[in-house]
């Protein structure tokens, strides 16, 4: 028997995943009639009306805070399910078209909506002075200004609204994972926008690193959060899962044991905030290793001009240490190491949401699943072209003559 859900908003029966959460007929009607005719309602006591079942009807004001605390948003509604798996791949033209391009092209898509600020905790933005260095020439930035910029684009830190005394199960923890994971892509498109030169490089280029990246990325930011709680993964501040919690998911179990074996790697190698910060957008910059960055406009050399930055500023960082110069290359040696690691999980973790969606177990967002899809054909695209690449470097096969009987 499918498992029972109770609407996020009021704790009513649901009716179905509505605007990024479970909910009840009645409050994704009173959601979509306030965020359709931009009502401004106005709580007649002090903003902390109870909301439930029965009172939920008394308060417009609390009703609608409540929606936004517990996380629904106009853009987060789930695609219609769909018969698993379609023969026809979409082209890649159209993907590049569609939710990425928007976030990219719009500067106010990737900050956090007013819907989000009852669960997100944004940090300041950073010193004035850097505030237009994604712009500037990186030849104008020193590495110290290089590393204050990336301190300053770090995402702010999630938060998950589930109830903690409900025990996990398949269903439940998947969608807990996918729901964090579309939340914490508009936060990763803004993340890149800030990283600097990333937005001189043509838009085309920018949207193939962020889909050949950004599980990495992701992962990256996993594993920073949690060097701190040894035996834990931190996914958000609370949502915090051991091995044992994976159990209840087919296939996660191995995923996690390896995060947490990086995660001890990291922690024995006692990894500074800002060598974190230079491996995470070497990682997004080196995804041009995987795809075909454009010769338009001297945007592949831009990005390689990008990843000697970042990989000089990650030197910087490791000889602040006051290390010999052998320990220092055996420590930059390491770090890079790692993230050839991550990669392999990267990849893992993108076969098992892709089997996730091939099941239709869990609804997949707007965002996550153009990115998991996009993924999934860039893959393909690179596969095949090693393919042809090897075919044509191999020396072509002599034929034995006929010999007539």
């Amino acid at each position: 028997t499918r498992e029972t859900h109770f609407c996020a908003v009021c704790s009513d029966l649901a009716s179905g995943y509505h605007y990024g959460v479970w909910s009840c007929e009645g409050c994704k009607a009173f959601f979509k009639r306030s965020i359709q005719g931009r009502t401004n309602y106005v709580c007649p006591a002090t903003n902390q009306c109870t909301i439930d079942k029965n009172r939920r009807k008394s308060c417009q004001a609390c009703r609608l805070r409540r929606c936004h605390e517990v996380g629904m948003v106009r853009d987060a509604c789930q695609r219609e399910r769909r018969a698993p798996c379609p023969t026809r791949k979409a082209e890649p033209q159209q993907i590049q078209k569609s939710v990425v391009h928007e976030h990219m092209e719009n500067p106010m898509a990737s900050k956090p909506s007013q819907a989000k600020d009852g669960y997100l905790n944004v940090r300041p933005s950073g010193p004035v002075k850097f505030a237009n260095a994604m712009v500037e020439p990186l030849g104008s930035l020193s590495s110290e200004q290089f590393l204050t910029c990336l301190l300053n684009a770090e995402p702010p830190n999630m938060t998950c609204h589930h109830d903690v005394s409900r025990p996990f199960t398949a269903e439940r923890l998947m969608m807990l994972l996918t729901n964090l994971a579309d939340r914490e892509l508009v936060h990763m498109i803004g993340w890149a926008k800030k990283v600097p030169g990333f937005v001189q490089i043509s838009l085309r280029d920018q949207v193939l690193l962020l889909e050949s990246s950004w599980l990495e990325v992701l992962i990256m930011g996993l594993i920073w959060r949690s060097m701190s709680q040894p035996g834990k993964l931190v996914f958000a501040s609370n949502l915090i899962l051991d091995r044992d919690d994976g159990e209840c998911v087919e296939g996660i179990f191995e995923i996690f044991d390896i995060l947490l074996n990086i995660v001890q790697h990291f922690r024995e190698l006692q990894v500074w905030m800002d060598e974190y910060v230079c491996l995470k957008a070497i990682i997004l910059l080196n995804a041009s290793m995987m795809v075909a960055t454009s010769e338009k406009d001297g945007s592949r050399a831009k990005v390689q001009q990008l990843v000697e930055a970042t990989t000089d500023t990650l030197v910087k960082c490791i000889a602040r240490r006051s290390l010999a110069t052998p320990e220092q290359f055996r420590r930059l040696s390491h770090l890079l190491t790692i993230l050839s690691h991550i990669r392999h999980i990267s990849n893992k973790g993108i076969q098992h949401m892709y089997s996730m969606k091939c099941k239709n177990l869990v609804p997949f967002y707007d965002l996550l699943l153009e990115m998991l899809d996009a993924h999934t054909l860039q893959e393909d695209s690179w596969t095949q072209s090693q393919g042809i690449e090897n075919a044509q470097k191999s020396p072509p096969t002599k034929r034995p003559r006929n010999v007539p009987p």
